[in-house]
């Protein structure tokens, strides 16, 4: 199937790079942030169920929306929650890491690990916390799709079709063989293990953004 980013205006691709970057966001931050990264993603999804008339993922706007405006006390509650699915100090539920969902050991720095690093160094990038955080690191992997939409985007301004075909290119290869491989089985992981609304709300975002980029 053709990509929905081929041939696209880039108002939608501009919608579609702002969820992927607040997502990007809400996992760097950690749950200590969402504070602040919840709302960010409130108005990038709002934008983006707007677009793509998506009404089954509207209760989890609501959801989302109604935890980025809450207390101090429930702030830490999902700090929590965040901490016990994604980082520790236990094993985490949902590990946020490529390497865990499609190694055969399903463990982190693996093979694929490695294999995203050589596509960021290809386009003279690198993770911002290389050496600290594996590269396949979700947050890691959502920037750099979000920066090759937007890479679209100015060879379209520039009316640059190589660029633009090189970009379109890369993307399809990164999500195809990368991102649109994990998130699935990560936002199941999340959706079965959490025990708090708004992670449940945020694996439905995460399985929808999938689904899309996956058709």
């Amino acid at each position: 199937m053709t990509p929905f980013y081929e041939d696209c205006p880039p108002q939608v691709l501009q919608i579609h790079a702002g969820l992927l970057l607040s997502l990007s966001l809400l996992f760097a931050k950690g749950g200590e942030n969402l504070s602040q990264t919840l709302s960010p993603l409130v108005k990038s999804c709002t934008a983006f169920i707007a677009h793509f008339n998506l009404d089954k993922l509207l209760l989890a706007e609501e959801t989302l929306a109604h935890y980025s405006n809450t207390d101090k006390d429930e702030y830490i509650l999902m700090g929590y929650e965040f901490n016990r699915l994604f980082v520790g100090p236990t094993s985490p539920k949902a590990p946020p890491y490529e390497s865990v969902y499609l190694s055969p050991d399903h463990l982190v720095m693996g093979e694929q690990t490695l294999a995203v690093r050589k596509i960021y160094t290809q386009e003279n990038l690198q993770a911002f916390r290389q050496g600290r955080e594996p590269d396949d690191f979700i947050a890691t992997e959502l920037e750099f799709a979000a920066y090759l939409l937007s890479r679209i985007v100015d060879a379209q301004s520039a009316k640059d079709g190589v660029q633009g075909q090189h970009y379109t290119t890369l993307l399809h290869m990164f999500w195809s063989q990368h991102l649109g491989r994990w998130l699935g089985p990560f936002a199941q992981a999340i959706s079965e293990s959490t025990k708090h609304p708004v992670f449940s709300a945020l694996s439905e975002v995460i399985a929808t953004i999938t689904a899309q980029n996956n058709h």
